[in-house]
């Protein structure tokens, strides 16, 4: 089966702010319908970087989330800034520090995948980074709205959070398990 992209008929910007945009598309379906209103989001993505520590821990936050209501545990991750977008790990490198005060050296900070967070309606990409031997080397320089408290957890301890629902951000459980596979905590069997 072939998959064709959709004609755009029109576009209008909706919001334009200097980290978000939004559009309102009228769009053409091959052989179906016309959509009136389709909206997509954009903006120079996000990035996320699995610390892993010298003695053996990942790295966690736990910080409210103003969307859902909620404190979650997550990895250290951020909007790319618009100097940035060209080199990813500059966020995953200035987000760890920030969140942490944790650093690591730069031969340490690997690529660990590439994602999309909401294809239907977003353009937003992903990029995750796997930063070895980190190590506390400063204090947390956080935005004045942020509380964020620094978790250290075993690989063990991480992987129960995660079957337990206490870590539950989709894209940071994908970034979890890809880090775990690739330090050899798990391993495939096929």
């Amino acid at each position: 089966m072939q998959h064709q992209p959709w004609t755009t008929l029109s576009s209008q910007q909706v919001l334009d702010t200097p980290y978000l945009k939004i559009r309102r598309e009228q769009t053409a379906v091959p052989n179906g319908p016309i959509i009136d209103d389709y909206y997509i989001i954009e903006n120079f993505g996000w990035v996320g970087i699995v610390p892993f520590t010298e003695d053996g821990c990942f790295l966690l936050n736990r910080q409210y989330k103003h969307g859902i209501g909620l404190a979650v545990l997550e990895f250290p991750a951020g909007a790319i800034d618009p100097h940035e977008h060209e080199e990813p790990v500059l966020t995953a490198q200035r987000e760890l520090m920030e969140e942490t005060g944790y650093s690591a050296a730069p031969e340490d900070i690997e690529p660990l995948a590439h994602m999309y967070a909401n294809p239907t309606g977003a353009r937003t990409r992903i990029w995750w980074y796997l930063a070895r031997n980190v190590r506390k080397t400063g204090e947390q320089k956080i935005d004045p709205v942020e509380v964020i408290e620094n978790l250290l957890v075993t690989p063990k301890e991480l992987l129960q959070m995660i079957h337990e629902g206490s870590f539950a951000v989709q894209g940071q459980v994908a970034a979890a398990y890809m880090a775990m596979e690739r330090l050899g905590f798990l391993r495939t069997t096929f």
